[in-house]
């Protein structure tokens, strides 16, 4: 009996440690179950806290760089943001259309004092023309009315003692011919003297005409400068009343522009040629940084001010070149250059009609003349979109000191960091 009942003991305890190892496993048991169905929701139950916060924070961060769904004072703050920066942007492009029409204008009016200054020195030529063909057909008239006058009054007798004075039948024959052939020669020079005279007359009042017309024309362009710098005024005002933060974006900018100009200018000037940019003495490209800095004017072709096609007139004509004051007639000169062979000196073209021109100094920049209130600067050629071609002109090399040039470095880099 005691052995049995052992044995029974013995029973239960296995059973019992059975069972309570059956409900500790259970969870070891239940895990894999459960990891095996993408379906079920076991997981995020049992799994560490940790865990679905991570899962919740993954698509957040793809649509926000900060990881925050923008609020609606951060929307509406954004949408302002976007629409002033927009206004600013059209606003600008609205000054830079200004801008283009000035420039034309100003080429033309360009083109207009230079078609005025041929014509007034065509005008000066046929007057000597006419003065020297006036006093030549005096003095013939003149000759004519004497030898008329004695023909007259003692022409018969003299006639006769010519033909009297004949040895034979030929010499006779021979002086017929000649009295003849006065008359006839006299009468042809009277003939073309006059005719002479009325063709200068008429050229005259061709020039005349063409010059009043250069005159109008000289006017009208006036007057539509005049029309667009008011409408550019009106803009700057408008600017000057826009908001406070539009023009802290736009000073923002332009401070940018001016620092990123200035370190380019340093280094060029260094000779550094980290932009492939090396000015030698003596070309085109040294003369024309010369003036860097020097401001913008309508009409400008000396250092006092220039606008585009002064500068590269001033520039060049130190250099042999001597060019019209008119980016569309320089544009007609030279060698014609393609992109791909542009070389430092090159002048370089803008505009459908030509409006503008530069001086291309390398490195894919060009110093140029822009416009009203900004002055003579160095810029991108990629930044245009209106490049038209490019020239090659003869020069030689500047003999001394470029013409009216600043007299230092500092100053053209002081120009740039205020």
């Amino acid at each position: 009996m005691t052995g049995r009942v052992f044995a029974q003991q013995m029973s239960k305890a296995f059973a019992l440690a059975t069972a309570l190892a059956l409900v500790f496993a259970s969870p070891i048991f239940a895990e894999p179950s459960t990891s095996a169905d993408p379906t079920a929701s076991a997981p995020a139950v049992t799994a560490p806290p940790a865990a679905p916060a991570t899962t919740r924070r993954t698509p957040a961060d793809t649509s926000s760089a900060i990881g925050v769904t923008p609020d609606r004072d951060t929307r509406k703050f954004r949408d302002e943001l976007a629409e002033r920066q927009q206004r600013l942007d059209e606003f600008m492009a609205q000054l830079d259309a200004l801008d283009r029409e000035l420039e034309v204008a100003s080429e033309q009016y360009n083109a207009a004092v230079e078609r005025l200054a041929e014509m007034k020195q065509l005008v000066q030529t046929a007057k000597g023309d006419l003065d020297n063909a006036q006093h030549a057909y005096d003095v013939q008239t003149d000759i004519l009315e004497e030898r008329a006058e004695s023909l007259y009054k003692e022409g018969s007798f003299g006639a006769v003692e010519v033909l009297l004075d004949a040895k034979s039948v030929a010499d006779l024959v021979a002086r017929i011919k000649f009295l003849n052939t006065i008359g006839i020669r006299d009468a042809d020079i009277a003939a073309s003297l006059k005719g002479q005279r009325q063709l200068l007359e008429d050229q005259l009042e061709k020039l005349r005409q063409s010059e009043d017309a250069a005159l109008a024309l000289e006017f009208e362009l006036k007057a539509r400068q005049i029309e667009i710098m008011l409408r550019i005024q009106e803009r700057e005002q408008m600017l000057a009343e826009a908001q406070t933060d539009l023009l802290e974006l736009l000073d923002s900018e332009a401070a940018r522009r001016s620092a990123e100009e200035a370190a380019l200018l340093a280094e060029i000037l260094s000779g550094a040629n980290a932009k492939g940019i090396q000015v030698a003495a003596g070309t085109p490209v040294e003369t024309a940084l010369a003036y860097h800095g020097i401001p913008y004017l309508w009409g400008g072709k000396t250092p006092r001010g220039f606008d585009c096609s002064g500068l590269v007139f001033y520039v060049f004509q130190q250099h042999g070149v001597t060019l019209p004051h008119y980016s569309g007639a320089q544009f007609q000169r030279g060698e014609k250059i393609p992109p791909a062979a542009l070389q430092p000196a090159d002048a370089v073209f803008f505009g459908s009609p030509i409006h503008h021109v530069g001086i291309y100094i390398g490195g894919g920049y060009y110093i140029h003349a822009p416009r009203t209130g900004d002055f003579v600067k160095i810029s991108k050629l990629a930044d245009r979109r209106d490049y038209a071609g490019a020239r090659r002109y003869p020069w030689v090399p500047r003999v001394g000191v470029p013409t009216g040039a600043r007299s230092s470095t500092a100053s053209a880099l002081g120009d740039l960091s205020r």
